[in-house]
């Protein structure tokens, strides 16, 4: 491996619920799903598209059925989850 792989994203481990789960960030082939984050228009898209991506990297045997269906609470946990893994500002937390 090259010098490169020193600038790999770190896992961490978050208890969703009663669940350990070791998310990964996001890498730079994910770029273009940040840059509609900042769109308003296209942000609940694509942040389902994070978690579901995020999530199946997590779980691989997760279904998108199952993650069509974590309730809104987890969801927003894992939001948040995702987040910090990523080094990102979280809007959800703005207001706290």
């Amino acid at each position: 491996m090259s010098k490169l792989s020193n600038l790999l994203g770190k896992s961490k481990t978050f208890t969703i619920g009663d669940v350990d789960l070791e998310l990964k960030p996001l890498k730079f082939a994910n770029m273009d799903l940040l840059a509609k984050l900042d769109n308003p228009e296209n942000r609940i898209e694509a942040m389902k598209e994070v978690i579901k991506i995020t999530l199946k990297e997590a779980v691989p045997d997760a279904t998108d059925e199952e993650i069509e269906q974590l309730g809104i609470s987890h969801v927003m946990d894992i939001s948040n989850a995702i987040a910090e893994v990523n080094g990102l500002k979280n809007e959800t937390s703005e207001s706290d």
